[in-house]
């Protein structure tokens, strides 16, 4: 049994069973197929998805549960090319292989709220710690510390783990100079009338102010001292104090990093000025805080079946965790599914192999892939690489699975006429009649930064996969405000052939996936297949 050091850990160890997508090694070690890692897994040791594990020599792999379970409109996965105003029933597990590349070096400081101590401190202090495969995990008992807000909040857990890349050495007028990931995002601003927002750290430079809450700067605390701060430019502002950043350059580095996890308001502040928190820690907390997600719900895969046929649902869909890295549970829910005539789907980051494509391709018809950027770096930060989800989109359109792909459009993150251009260019080469998603985000409680995506943003989106030859391009996420681009027309004579509203289908006029007008042969998946039965093995 792997390192199970929850309640949750344990249950969710029983709930496996022996993999088919690996390889065996010498040294009971094993090669996992199912995402594009390809994590070489030693005895005892776990994969980067954090499910997948060595047990003398075999893969244990997640079977027999589910973590999530929903019925939804089949527009909201997104499809609009399939089987337009039906419903999905979506399941999911646990886990997954993509993780955060946010982090500072140990010699950081963090505002406690009971005043300021390094990382390495930090760290060393915990009681209750772990060692994985590609990080250590720590675990404090009442640690809290000072959020953007500059309110106290409890960390959940810190990480340490072996970096190598650029890090941006950041150089505050009168603060310590503080080396990050180049990606790490920090509250700034350029115009102290204007709040601040969080920009990656590769991206400041002389001319932004970093922002201290004025809990922090009027705490009297550490190297803090008002007047003297003043002397080099500070503004002060409603909530922060802000410093102006003398500059910032970038240099290599090989050595442990670290980050953080902060409850409610995910931010902490390192060098005295506030900085967003890790974005992954929900899917690693769940198999160690049994709090933290809903607990595994024992299923068969016929409950499953007997759930999607009980609500409708033509479509069954293996989704909220990556789908990839829970495969051989998938297929099995599939192989009883196709025969009772339900359309199989994954709703997935992309990042496949050609063993686990072939795996699924007898039981997936449709796929949507979370292309979220055009920048590999981006891609690198979260653990995986840009040209592992490019090579997935041209190998699931060679095979025939109907694919869509989802684009969220973040405010200075993937927003540029450049980067847009290269998604849709690429696209287009791969196939025009490939639906592109061009998403609105939406900021919540738990993430406030970066701004909205408004709607000239999302309709310039628009615009450029249509004029790199796009045939259908979707803005989601704001529905009735984008006009034309929620709904399907003929790429012929540009008749209205699907109308929406969000999520909802407000007339088809498809006959039998043909425009009614020209009788243009529309691509899509139209048509629920009759039931086929595929052999077990």
């Amino acid at each position: 049994m792997p390192p199970a050091p929850s309640p949750l850990g344990d249950v969710l160890a029983r709930y496996t069973r022996d993999g088919e997508l690996y390889e065996k090694l010498p040294g009971d070690r094993v090669r996992c197929f199912a995402c594009g890692h390809r994590c070489l897994i030693p005895p005892g040791q776990l994969g980067v998805c954090k499910v997948r594990f060595n047990e003398q020599g075999h893969l244990r792999v997640p079977f027999g549960y589910v973590g999530a379970l929903q019925v939804d409109p089949v527009e909201k996965k997104p499809f609009f090319h399939a089987l337009p105003g039906s419903v999905a029933l979506s399941f999911g597990m646990l886990g997954c292989d993509l993780h955060c590349g946010y982090c500072f070096t140990g010699d950081t400081i963090v505002e406690t709220d009971e005043g300021p101590a390094t990382f390495e401190d930090l760290f060393a202090a915990c009681a209750r710690t772990e060692r994985r495969e590609d990080a250590e995990l720590a675990y404090p008992d009442q640690l809290r510390v000072i959020a953007a807000s500059g309110r106290a909040h409890r960390v959940a857990g810190l990480a340490r783990h072996v970096y190598r890349g650029s890090l941006a050495v950041l150089d505050p007028a009168y603060l310590p100079v503080v080396r990050c990931t180049a990606d790490h995002r920090v509250y700034s601003t350029r115009d102290p009338a204007v709040p601040p927002t969080l920009v990656a750290a590769r991206e400041l430079e002389s001319g932004h102010y970093l922002a201290i809450p004025r809990r922090v700067a009027e705490g009297g605390r550490g190297p803090i001292d008002l007047v003297r701060m003043s002397r080099h430019g500070t503004i002060e502002s409603a909530d922060f104090h802000l410093v102006p950043l003398n500059g910032k350059r970038l240099e290599a580095f090989a050595g442990p990093v670290y980050n953080m996890e902060v409850e409610e308001e995910h931010s902490y502040t390192a060098g005295f000025f506030a900085v967003s928190n890790c974005q992954n820690w929900v899917t690693s907390q769940a198999l160690r805080d049994p709090a933290a997600v809903s607990p595994p719900r024992e299923m068969t895969a016929g409950d499953l079946v007997t759930l999607a046929k009980r609500h409708g649902a033509p479509i069954i869909t293996s989704t909220y965790n990556e789908p990839l890295i829970t495969s051989e549970w998938a297929v099995a829910v599939f192989r009883e599914a196709k025969a009772a005539g339900l359309v199989c789907s994954y709703v997935s980051n992309g990042n496949g192999t050609e063993e686990v494509l072939d795996y699924i391709q007898p039981y997936v018809s449709l796929y949507k892939v979370d292309l979220k950027s055009f920048r590999d770096r981006h891609y690198r930060e979260l653990g995986g690489t840009l040209e592992r989800v490019l090579w997935t989109i041209r190998d699931l359109h060679r095979r025939g699975i109907w694919v869509e792909i989802v684009t969220l459009i973040i405010p200075g993150f993937n927003d540029s006429n450049e980067e847009l251009r290269d998604v849709a260019r690429f696209l287009a080469s791969v196939s025009p009649d490939i639906p592109w998603h061009v998403t609105a985000f939406h900021q919540d409680y738990k993430m406030t930064d970066p701004a909205n995506t408004d709607v000239a943003t999302l309709l310039r989106a628009a615009e450029i996969g249509k004029a790199e030859g796009l045939r259908f391009v979707y803005a989601g996420n704001l529905p009735g405000r984008v006009g034309r681009w929620e709904n399907t027309y003929c790429p012929a004579c540009e008749a209205l052939l699907v109308e929406r509203y969000g999520f909802r289908v407000q007339q088809n006029r498809l006959e039998n996936g043909s425009c009614p007008d020209c009788r243009r042969a529309v691509p899509g998946f139209w048509a629920a297949p009759a039931p086929v039965s595929l052999a077990t093995d």
